[in-house]
């Protein structure tokens, strides 16, 4: 068939038309699913539900009380993602959440749940602790198989840690509205830590922080044993006459010391808590730490922050290096010179927890490979007796 110039466009110009439908169509059809589930995303968000029946203080005092989020600790606000947190355990049949929490202080009590009651093949069960296992054989007999853990074990999924650091050229980076740090200087996130004002001002003891006085880690026999070589004020329920400080006279008392005692009440890996990061480090004091063993420390903390007891041979020895820093102006900047390469990120307490909340959100969104505990208790316990 021969086509005159004027019908051999318009042939061509349908055609053309054609194809352009016939792309769009395809299009579509590929992305529905996308399309689909951007829609739904705009209308829900994934559920996080802390099961629990609030029989423990930290959960009905604190962690599903609150001003905020509709009267839980939890907030999402900061989050470049959004998530919803319950403790109404109702949520878990009702509302088939996309994450179930189990929290330490709960497993005291029978959750009256199994395996079998999982309401998605796809939901995450989530162990959540911020305590040392060796003290809670109840941790590993509920039975439960587990997807996800959130501990301050740095191979958790989620990390709930009690602090970490950063290069000072990043602290830019930092979303984090609750982290506290005293000496950061708001104009250029340089460290206004005076290192020769600190050592002049600050007492020539070690600052102890105690209300366990029976630790497995022995540290009130070690702590006893070193105040008769170098001075010692402690503070806590181990003492005959237990002095109550307010909330501001203990933050006072923190920043008036050269040395506070980190001793952990466990020597369990990755177990480096508040001790040395909001009592000792935050505060501007040398933690001497007791715990997990050195290079244990050396991976979680700033370098050449702190002192092991493992280094000395016995607290004499150690007392004569507390009072060797103290006389010495080049031995206590040694300690400190860490403040002016790294910042540290910390928290008044563990309810602090938007930004946990935040990266466990995220994961949710970003991680969809299956994954199971086989052996929950051998993955735990990472503690010498």
């Amino acid at each position: 068939m021969i086509y005159s110039p004027k019908a051999l466009l318009s042939h061509v110009l349908k055609k053309k038309w054609l194809i352009i439908a016939i792309l769009i169509a395809i299009y579509l059809y590929s992305y529905r699913s996308t399309i689909f589930d951007q829609t739904n995303n705009s209308q829900s968000v994934p559920l996080i539900l802390l099961f629990t029946r609030n029989y423990s203080m930290k959960t009905r005092a604190n962690i599903c009380q609150g001003t905020r989020n509709g009267g839980y600790v939890v907030n999402f606000h900061s989050c470049p993602v959004k998530c919803e947190f319950s403790c109404r355990i109702d949520d878990f049949k009702q509302r088939s959440p996309h994450a179930v929490l189990f929290f330490g202080e709960d497993f005291a009590w029978p959750f009256q749940i199994t395996n079998r009651n999982r309401t998605s093949f796809d939901q995450r069960w989530i162990f959540w602790s911020w305590e040392a296992p060796i003290h809670h054989p109840e941790y590993t007999r509920s039975g439960l198989i587990f997807n996800w853990t959130m501990t301050y074990r740095q191979d958790s999924d989620i990390v709930h840690s009690y602090g970490w650091y950063i290069a000072r050229n990043m602290s830019y980076t930092i979303h984090d509205m609750q982290a506290i740090d005293f000496y950061l200087s708001p104009n250029d996130n340089q460290s206004i830590y005076n290192i020769e004002n600190e050592f002049q001002q600050r007492k020539n003891k070690t600052l102890w922080f105690v209300s366990n006085c029976h630790a497995r880690s022995q540290r009130y026999n070690i702590a006893q044993n070193l105040s008769k070589y170098f001075p010692t004020d402690q503070y806590g329920q181990c003492l005959k006459k237990n002095e109550y400080l307010s909330k501001d006279e203990f933050h006072k008392t923190l920043f008036r010391y050269k040395f506070y005692l980190a001793f952990e009440n466990a020597h369990c890996q990755d177990y480096i808590t508040e001790k040395a990061f909001f009592n000792a480090l935050t505060h501007g004091s040398i933690p001497i730490v007791l715990g997990p063993e050195k290079k244990n420390y050396q991976q979680i903390l700033p370098p050449n922050s702190f002192i092991h007891i493992d280094d000395f041979q016995n607290v004499a020895e150690l007392a004569n290096e507390l009072i060797l820093i103290s006389e010495n102006l080049q031995r206590f900047a040694f300690y400190h010179q860490w403040r002016q390469d790294y910042r540290l990120i910390t928290w008044p307490s563990n309810y602090f927890i938007d930004d946990l909340f935040c990266n466990l959100c995220q994961k949710l969104y970003e991680d969809t490979e299956p994954k199971t505990y086989s052996n929950f208790s051998q993955w735990l316990n990472k503690c010498k007796q």
